[in-house]
């Protein structure tokens, strides 16, 4: 999968986006999706069910994680993998590393949107696990 990091700051220098805002950028691309997380970190009133998620290995509805999302101020390490109905494999991960970027890996059409959305991007290199 190709994948893109997000840099977008605000004049503060903190992000400027967080997980809501890509979902919400990626649309049926999340919604479509069934989603597991792992080695979550993050705050606001979704953070005890997201941890609890990752915990189990609990897979989730885009649906779900949409609303979730909605409800976390900031993910500050966390991992999002998305496969569709049928898959073998994920075709979508969206990655929180450390406070400081996101990473999007997926097909050329949900690529397409967060190019659309954000500004500051750079091609990512997907890690080997």
């Amino acid at each position: 999968m190709d994948g893109i990091e997000i840099h977008d700051m605000d004049p503060g220098g903190f992000l400027a986006f967080d997980l809501k805002e890509i979902v919400r950028c990626l649309g049926d691309d999340v919604t479509s999706r069934n989603w597991r997380c792992a080695t979550l970190e993050c705050t606001g009133d979704a953070t005890k069910e997201l941890e609890s998620i990752a915990r189990s290995h609990e897979v989730i509805t885009g649906e779900r994680l949409v609303a979730l999302a909605e409800r976390t101020f900031q993910v500050v390490n966390g991992d999002f993998f998305g496969r569709l109905p049928g898959e073998q494999q994920d075709s979508l991960r969206i990655r929180a590393i450390d406070s400081s970027l996101w990473e999007v890996f997926g097909d050329d059409a949900s690529l397409a949107k967060v190019r659309a959305t954000f500004t500051d991007l750079q091609p990512a290199v997907p890690d080997l696990d």
